[in-house]
């Protein structure tokens, strides 16, 4: 069985990083891009540096916003999506801790440990990872 991205990793595989947010943050939109396999888009600036490195910005008949370079087949300014993607964020607050299911481009997609129904994305650099998680819930 093949898992795409933002797909859910097959549990025999899974493992669970846990970060705590030590940079508060809002989401920087209200509305995110989401796209689905097939879709075509027009693609503008791209940002090869940094923190942000890996994203290209994208405008489809959704909407608009930042998508990983990873699923865009592109052709100059014109792109096909080869995954499926949504650009949800959440809004964290210091202490929050956030479960990672998949990590990419200085991001990672997760949801936040009280509510764990709704998935998002996350800036590393907002985080630190809680390295002996098991041991903490043990004494909880």
């Amino acid at each position: 069985m093949i898992y795409t991205l933002l797909k859910t990793t097959p549990p025999e595989v899974q493992t669970m990083n846990i970060y705590r947010v030590i940079k508060p943050r809002k989401a920087d939109s209200e509305n995110p891009i989401i796209l689905r396999k097939g879709e075509k888009v027009l693609c503008s600036q791209e940002s090869e540096e940094g923190d942000w490195a890996g994203w290209v910005f994208c405008e489809s008949d959704h909407g608009e916003g930042w998508v990983p370079m990873q699923i865009v087949n592109r052709v100059e300014d014109l792109g096909t999506i080869i995954g499926e993607y949504n650009a949800r964020e959440f809004d964290i607050e210091v202490d929050e801790l956030i479960i990672m299911e998949k990590e990419l481009n200085g991001w990672i997609w997760g949801y936040k440990k009280d509510k764990p129904g709704i998935s998002g994305w996350v800036p590393l650099n907002h985080l630190e990872e809680v390295e002996d998680w098991n041991n903490q819930e043990k004494g909880s």
